[in-house]
């Protein structure tokens, strides 16, 4: 660890949170360490303090909020001042949290011996070395060196340009594995612009996505999922109650399909295909605006040949679906196409179909002012590779501090930056990535946890977390973040702006005009408020700090088709007999996730499995090549091959292997190391899918899940109603007998006077399965992973789970697609647990909780076995929190040991603290004042916690005004539950 963070200083740190709690704070939590017996005057010990920032573990640039607790930050919640998050927060973006405490991170500067082993420097000797290396590449001529690095904020990449030009260079390649490159080409083909629109789901009536999963990891997922409970809540429309349609076209059956009303299982590929047969049908059909100011016949003879028949031919998908889907899109009052993958014609063709159908300008809109391209394109990532690489003739069997290269001396570049990056993990083959790096003469790596990447660095220097980082975004029009330092750092890591502008100051040419970061940062971000000087500008810096940026909303753009682009035809991809779709996964993403173990262990929302990389195959594909379940199928390209256990699935396309990407990692940490697969070694450059073979190895290895049976059995776990029987008040019929009207009691009922009785209502049609519950169950309760191992055994400690069940296969027409519910416990009034425990371990509170007294536990289990919702965690090991992991840990909630029976008791600690500052201030808990981690971080608000006593709540009005929706889980047997269900709503499918 960091010097200054030992035990004794600890308690020092303690006095280091800076600004009073607020929410959101406006200062720097990194002050001066002063111990309590000098108390910081805005500082009490056991009250947070909260600070604005940014998340930065993708593009989307949600605000995001940071709980500090005596110098640590413990929570990361959405910010509610920002209009992306809107106090949301995903479970990519909770784990952030583990990313700052991950005891892989790199502690110190190491540099490669001639051995190939690394040795810890100094901060002066490793920048001193540094500069020598960048002086010698600068003496020698222009451009002699590079830097690949993730996209950074505004100030960040005039920084890293600064940097650069002090050394007579401008080579910096900002590198993403999954970028937008395929949309933006699109859109300066169709509308002559290379940006991206911004959508507007809850504006729509119809809804197609072309392979774009916006609940999972496209774009924008907060803000998307949010607009899409909007469009899926029922309203009236026309007169009648209805919802939103939604279509999904896809091989793999994800979490967004699961959601939508119909999934088209395309073959790989072929979106684009579907697409253009839609456009085709409304075209034909006569479903333009007719004021729409469209060439209709350039239109038509722009998709000629994808009439539905045509294209039932190529995809397998039958004409008259097409059909019947087109004519619902065009004849909408409002409808929106979304694109994703790599194809750009599917991207236009979704494009075209939104401005074909008057939506330009409602669902999707282009604006003014929006940021600028950063991600470098596909050829000029390659074209840098190719520079680093080329030039160099003959081969060596010498090693060049400790990495073995080649003859260096014709190299164009002499000294390569990595910042931020992992190029060799995810970079495609092709670019013969490994090679130019192994070949780079000095070669600095900059991040947090060494990496694929950092195994051929000769310099590896530890970089802050964005969470001890000041720094900037600029996401979309209208919406510009600013990111503070929310404590100190936890390693002996440096600012990557810091070290740039340390190492420009040592060129001996220009001089940059900041002296670090922040400063950078202050300078940049008062431009934005042009024409303030003086006390107007700092009272603008301190209100940005407070509310975590500058928001305003963006001016809609003019824009129209470009169809002279159209006049050639569009160019859709085939059909492969066998194809590897690759998916980000919805946690891991495209990599960056896996180090972080509560992302490990989140089960993927569909499949359920943790820990591991799969290969979904559908039941004849898999009979076809001969693998069964679990067993290890070897896939292989013309790139690459991997292996990976089966997991056969009638919910992904015939003649496709779908394979998530993100595991797989050789380095990256204890958590990444030696996990899965890599798919990323089998595609092209900057392509998901990929013609493959693939072959039985013999090999079998079970897929690790938590979850139980894949079907309910006739039992009311999870509920679903269908519009048509919603609207004429007919409830859907889960289980054969008949319950009486009022159950049989063996006692007479106990009703005790409480003054308050908490309760949940959580709505299953808003739900997405998106599982940042989950996550912020971890964070809050300090709740322990067990690994992969442990799993499988059964020994899940999650508090709250999302479950998920397949449609009864009987009668899947008149179900869901998928049945997902939040599980947690129940807070039963008559519950199965209390009455077993021999030690009254098992209570239940005045206000109507189960409690659970760890101290009183004796780990007998007969509560667990006798709970129907299985909703109750016993640590069969002492849970493990490596070091600095442990700082993580909430301090209002206890941290559990071996041999005690945990569950969920709605945030407990939360309701206690309210009603203390309650009573202090002589008063009565307001409504919404108490909110559980759960429903704090839920992107669509499905979760409502309030008091069942107080008919005037808004979870309590929630459920009067859902009155038709709402069911108690496993009701039958009578248990009482406080937690009250609102079916999920869908159209039935042979209707649609």
């Amino acid at each position: 660890m960091a010097e200054g963070f030992s035990r004794r200083s600890f308690i020092k740190l303690a006095a280091t949170a800076g600004a009073a709690a607020a929410i959101p704070g406006c200062q720097p939590a990194a002050r001066k360490l002063i111990p309590y017996v000098v108390p910081d005057e805005n500082n009490i010990p056991g009250v947070p303090s909260f600070y604005a920032t940014t998340c930065n573990e993708c593009s989307a640039g949600c605000g995001i909020i940071g709980k500090v607790r005596e110098g640590r930050v413990i929570k990361l919640e959405g910010n509610p001042g920002d209009p992306i998050s809107r106090g949301a927060i995903c479970a990519r973006g909770q784990a952030g949290l583990q990313g700052l405490y991950n005891p892989d991170r790199l502690s110190a500067p190491m540099m490669r011996q001639p051995d190939g082993k690394l040795k810890k420097i100094s901060w002066d000797d490793a920048i001193k070395e540094f500069a020598t290396h960048l002086k010698d590449a600068a003496s020698k001529g222009n451009d002699r060196i590079a830097v690949i690095a993730s996209p950074p904020g505004p100030t960040l990449q005039k920084i890293t340009t600064a940097f650069l030009g002090a050394y007579k260079s401008k080579g910096a390649t900002y590198y993403e594995p999954l970028d937008d490159g395929a949309a933006r080409g699109a859109s300066q083909i169709v509308f002559g612009r290379r940006d991206l629109p911004s959508y507007r789901i809850d504006q729509a009536e119809v809804l197609i996505s072309f392979g774009a999963d916006f609940l999972e990891t496209w774009r924008s997922p907060i803000e998307l999922a949010r607009q899409y409970a909007e469009f899926r809540a029922p309203k009236k429309r026309n007169g009648a109650l209805t919802i939103g349609r939604a279509i999904y076209v896809g091989p793999r059956f994800n979490m967004t399909a699961a959601k939508c009303d119909e999934w088209l299982a395309s073959p790989a590929g072929a979106e684009a295909t579907i697409a253009l047969s839609i456009l085709h049908v409304i075209l034909a059909q006569g479903w333009v605006p007719p004021n729409s100011g469209l060439d209709v016949a350039a239109l038509k003879n722009f998709v000629v040949d994808y009439d539905p028949n045509s294209t039932s031919q190529r995809t397998g998908i039958s004409a008259d679906r097409i059909s019947k889907i087109a004519e619902r899109f065009g004849k909408a009052a409002g409808a929106l196409a979304l694109a994703g993958g790599d194809d750009p014609t599917t991207h236009a063709a979704a494009y075209i179909l939104n401005a074909a159908t008057g939506n330009l300008g409602r669902t999707m809109q282009f604006n003014d002012d929006e940021p600028p391209e950063s991600v470098a394109k596909n050829d000029e990532v390659a074209a840098a590779i190719e520079k680093i690489r080329i030039g160099i003739v003959g081969t060596s069997s010498g090693v060049h501090n400790g990495v073995a290269g080649l003859d260096f001396a014709s190299s164009q570049v002499d000294v390569l930056v990595i910042a931020g990056s992992n190029p060799l993990y995810s970079m495609p083959h092709a670019w013969r990535t490994d090679e130019a790096f192994r070949k780079a003469p000095f070669v600095v790596w900059m991040g947090s946890v060494p990496d694929e990447t950092a195994e051929v660095a000769h310099l590896l220097l530890p970089i802050h977390h964005p969470l001890e980082s000041w720094r900037d975004t600029f996401p979309r029009a209208g919406v510009h973040g600013l990111g503070q330092p929310v404590m100190q750092p936890v390693f002996d890591s440096r600012p990557l702006g810091d070290i740039l502008i340390a190492l420009a100051h040592q060129s001996g040419g220009a001089q940059l005009p900041w002296k670090d970061t922040a400063d950078a940062v202050k300078t940049e971000w008062v431009k934005l408020n042009q024409g303030t000087t003086g006390a107007a500008a700092d009272q603008f810096w301190v209100k940005s700090l407070t509310e975590g940026g500058v928001f305003s909303a963006p001016k809609p753009a003019k824009v129209a088709l470009n169809l002279e682009a159209l006049k050639s035809g569009p160019t859709a991809r085939e059909v492969q007999k066998l194809a590897l779709h690759t998916y980000p996964h919805p946690f891991l993403y495209d990599g960056r996730g896996a180090d972080k173990p509560w992302l490990q262990e989140i089960p993927e929302p569909v499949t359920q499995i943790v820990w591991d990389s799969w290969a979904e195959i559908h039941p004849d594909t898999a009979k076809e090549i001969g693998v069964a379940s679990n067993e290890i199928v070897e896939v292989t390209s013309s790139e690459g091959s991997l292996k990976a256990p089966v997991l056969i699935s009638a919910r992904v396309a015939k003649g496709v292997i779908a394979v998530p990407l993100g595991q797989g990692h050789t380095s990256m940490g204890r958590y990444a190391r030696n996990r899965g697969a890599n798919a990323f070694a089998l595609l092209r450059p900057r392509h998901l899918q990929i013609e493959v073979t693939a072959r039985a190895t013999g090999e079998s290895q079970n897929n690790v899940s938590p979850a139980g049976n894949d079907f309910m059995l006739q039992r009311t776990f999870a509920e679903a109603v269908s519009i048509e029987q919603l609207a004429n008040n007919v409830k859907p019929k889960y289980i054969e007998e008949e319950l009486p009207d009022v159950p049989y009691e063996m006692y007479k009922s106990y009703v005790p006077n409480r003054k308050h009785m908490w309760g949940m209502t959580i709505d299953l049609n808003a739900c997405t399965g998106c599982s940042a519950c989950v996550a912020a169950c971890y964070a809050e309760n300090n709740v322990p992973v067990v690994g992969k191992d442990q799993v499988e055994k059964g020994r899940h400690m999650a508090w709250i789970r999302m479950d998920r069940y397949f449609p009864e296969p009987n009668r899947p027409e008149s179900q869901p697609q998928l049945y997902l519910m939040p599980m947690l416990c129940q807070q039963c009034d008559h519950a199965p647990c209390e009455p077993v425990c021999p030690v009254f371990a098992a209570v239940h509170t005045e206000e109507g909780l189960n409690g659970q007294i760890y101290n009183r536990c004796v780990g007998t289990r007969y509560c667990e076995n006798n709970c129907p919702y299985k909703v109750r965690r016993f640590n069969y090991f002492e849970p493990e929190w490596p070091e600095p992991m442990h700082l993580q840990l909430n301090p209002d909630v206890t941290a559990r040991s071996m041999g005690v029976m945990e569950k969920c008791t709605f945030c407990i600690q939360r309701i206690t603290d309210t009603e203390i500052n309650a009573k202090i201030e002589k008063r009565a808990v307001r409504d919404g004042e108490i909110v559980t981690a759960c429903a704090q971080a839920c992107p669509v608000k499905a979760i409502s916690f309030g008091d069942m006593k107080d008919p005037n709540s808004e979870m309590m009005r929630r459920r009067e005004a859902n009155k038709d929706r709402g069911y108690r889980s496993l009701e039958d047997l009578n248990t009482q539950p406080a937690i009250m269900y609102l079916r999920n709503v869908y159209h039935e499918r042979e209707k649609a």
